[in-house]
């Protein structure tokens, strides 16, 4: 029962770090210049604000935070369940 567990939580702390990854990197790249000129113009001007910009790179250190916290709480469910049951 511990593989099913061990493989979701590594999936899932995939997901967190390359989303979180892509969120800080990503508004401040010249990728983000060309995918502002894909989309509508007012579109494009919100989301091309210094302060929407910033607010997803927040959104990408909060990911990169949920990492370290699933990381330690990973560790002690594992510690968890290999203690053996109180007497």
């Amino acid at each position: 029962m511990r593989l099913p567990r061990l493989v979701f939580t590594a999936v899932y702390i995939g997901y967190l770090v390359q989303v979180g990854l892509l969120l800080i990197i990503m508004p401040w790249s010249s990728a983000w210049r060309i995918l502002m000129s894909r989309i509508p113009p007012t579109a494009a001007w919100l989301l091309d604000a210094p302060a929407v910009r910033g607010a997803l790179t927040a959104l990408g250190v909060l990911h990169l935070l949920l990492v370290v916290a699933e990381v330690i709480h990973a560790g002690a469910r594992e510690r968890r369940s290999t203690l053996p049951p109180p007497t």
